[in-house]
């Protein structure tokens, strides 16, 4: 049972504050650490929330407030002739499930779910890097880089992919996979694309693809694949990376229409986040400690549900939580309930970032002429995605 338990939550990105909220009002006293600081947390990248998603989000902040600044998760697909070749709609949603895809700033989202959890009394603790972990029959002890402690009935790392909680729990259980591949974008203006856009344009040109769109500021938001053998290191992230994606997406470019190249040239900053695969843990728990989202899951973005899946993993470990009279009962039913969708949808994202790809003449010939029936094809199979809702018990 939640009531009257300390839950100890690592990482306040989406899904730590989410699951915050969700404790505390069943009365739990769950209390966030994160290794940031307050100032240095906002991620430069925007992401996609998808209904499944939003319908969570919803119970805890206005989504309208994130709509003002905000793209379509609509799609319009482009052939290197510059052709509409198909759509993927997003319009029927809000009638069928309640809401609408929509790609959000991730530092807007993060800022409006930590100051809902401020409001309802969740206490942040930034600067707490977390080093290590104990445990015994009754409590969970963290050691923080600061010198400081915190002792639980519970601990929850939601601290991502480079999870320190997994790589605690499961020392021998971290070897992640560099995909080869680069997620990379930006934000700029450009006067052609003053006006907020009706949906994402995709291009697939000569020689890789170029998305774009327009936000309700007149912001221009473009993301791109980079594929790079060598993993970047992190000193190269922070300095070299950025500059060397910027001239060779110029040069995969150079044929394709001449806005591509002026979007990328006119980007102040060049956003950079490798994709990497976690291979599949056996288990997600550890005793009194349970990892959830990408720290337990890590999802490539290639069907915008990584923040999605962490939020429905936040309502089903809340509800087993506050149902189960231990902890460690409840944490193996959270991974035998979320496992087979997780995984569902991480074989997805993978066939997905395949097709982007470089492909020959003959692939894009065929490509270019069955993309909008394999889209409509696959519209009326994804009630098993987007209309997600939790049984009620």
């Amino acid at each position: 049972m939640i009531a009257g338990k300390k839950i100890i939550i690592i990482g306040a990105g989406v899904c730590g504050p989410a699951l915050a909220i969700q404790l505390k009002r069943k009365g739990g006293h769950a209390e966030i650490f994160e290794s940031r600081s307050e100032e240095n947390i906002h991620e430069g990248a925007f992401l996609g929330i998808t209904p499944n998603g939003l319908n969570i989000l919803r119970q805890f902040i206005d989504l309208h407030e994130l709509k003002e600044d905000s793209t379509p998760g609509a799609i319009k697909f482009y052939n290197a002739k510059g052709k509409m070749i198909a759509e993927g709609p997003t319009g029927y949603q809000l009638e069928k499930y309640g809401a609408e895809t929509l790609q959000l700033k991730r530092s807007n989202l993060n800022r409006c779910i930590r100051e809902a959890a401020a409001a309802e009394g969740v206490q942040i603790r930034y600067n707490r890097k977390l080093t290590r972990l104990e445990q015994d029959e009754n409590t969970v002890t963290a050691f923080f880089d600061d010198g400081t402690v915190a002792s639980g009935d519970m601990l929850i790392g939601c601290d991502g992919i480079f999870s320190t909680v997994r790589q605690q729990i499961f020392p021998g259980e971290n070897g992640l996979r560099y995909t080869k591949l680069i997620s990379t974008g930006g934000y700029a203006r450009h006067p052609r694309l003053a006006q907020p856009s009706d949906a994402i344009h995709m291009t697939f040109g000569e020689r890789g693809f170029f998305a774009y769109a327009v936000s309700g500021q007149g912001e221009v938001w473009w993301f791109n694949n980079y594929r790079r053998n060598e993993e970047p290191a992190p000193h190269e992230i922070r300095t070299t990376l950025k500059e060397e994606i910027r001239q060779n997406l110029l040069t995969v470019h150079k044929n394709d229409d001449p806005l591509f190249s002026e979007i990328i040239r006119n980007s102040s900053d060049i956003i950079a986040y490798p994709v990497y695969d976690i291979p599949e843990l056996p288990y997600w728990y550890k005793n009194r400690v349970c990892l959830m989202g990408d720290a337990a899951h890590g999802i490539s973005p290639h069907v915008g549900q990584g923040a999605s899946l962490a939020l429905e993993d936040s309502v089903v470990l809340t509800d087993l939580l506050g149902r189960k009279e231990h902890c460690s009962e409840a944490f193996a039913e959270f991974q035998a309930a979320r496992s087979g969708r997780v995984e569902k949808i991480i074989r997805t994202a993978r066939k997905i970032g395949d097709t982007k790809a470089k492909i020959n003449p003959v692939a894009a010939w065929f490509r270019d002429r069955l993309i909008g029936f394999f889209i409509r094809k696959q519209l009326s199979k994804l009630d098993w995605l987007y209309g997600w809702k939790y049984p009620a018990r």
